[in-house]
């Protein structure tokens, strides 16, 4: 059993902190992809490298994308998301297209990465 007084609390503020620093990385990496110029397809398979190798900043984003394309939400969200990791580390190529599709997908559903604009430019929109 786990000792509740050895498990260091965090408090509403340091969370806050936190999520502030994550969603900061979030915005450099779509800034990254924007200034290079990278595709939605490419960034959807970079993201899905990612998460998969557990980098926070592309875990939030590989589930915010296959959230916006499945609505799986909580509970259901973190078993789909452990299936789509399981498979990929297992080599099994359906399911790494099938993750990275989602990703894409999410990333279009949301219109988060525009891959021109009318002037031929790459432009970002909110997450």
């Amino acid at each position: 059993m786990i000792d509740s007084q050895k498990i260091p609390e965090i408090t509403l503020q340091e969370k806050q902190k936190q999520l502030e620093a994550l969603q900061a990385e979030v915005d450099i990496i779509f800034a990254e992809a924007i200034i290079n110029q990278v595709k939605t397809a490419d960034f959807a398979i970079e993201t899905w490298v990612n998460a998969v190798q557990q980098k926070a900043p592309y875990v939030a984003i590989a589930s915010r994308m296959i959230h916006h394309s499945t609505s799986f939400q909580g509970d259901e969200m973190l078993q789909f998301l452990r299936f789509l990791a399981k498979g990929t580390l297992e080599k099994n190529a359906s399911i790494v297209h099938w993750a990275v599709d989602l990703i894409n997908q999410g990333l279009i559903i949301n219109n988060t990465l525009k891959e021109e604009n009318e002037n031929g430019e790459f432009e970002m929109q909110n997450l």
